[in-house]
């Protein structure tokens, strides 16, 4: 079922594209899930409410695992934050949880 809503929330995402001043420095991707935004850094989408200090209690899930769906069974609600990608890093409910791309 989390999986399911994962993907409906994936279609509905929208994508923003956020052209910076300066000609020089690409443009980042942003996009909203929800009430919460993402930015695209260094790979990951990441929440932004998350910060270089933040000090949050962490659950690292590698994407696809057995642990990444047993995750998404007990917090459905991330399922439409995973739906981003592979790499993901969103706060919920007091608590920071990291998908981290599958070796291939």
């Amino acid at each position: 079922m989390a999986v399911q809503q994962s993907k409906r929330d994936r279609s509905q995402q929208e994508t923003l594209r956020i052209t910076a001043d300066d000609k020089d420095t690409p443009a980042s991707v942003a996009r909203n899930v929800g009430n919460k935004t993402f930015y695209l850094r260094g790979g990951v989408w990441t929440d932004a409410e998350i910060r270089a200090d933040t000090r949050l209690p962490e659950t690292t899930v590698t994407f696809g695992s057995d642990e990444y769906y047993a995750l998404l069974g007990r917090v459905p609600a991330l399922g439409r934050y995973f739906a981003l990608g592979e790499q993901v890093a969103v706060i919920v409910d007091g608590r920071l949880y990291r998908v981290r791309a599958a070796t291939r």
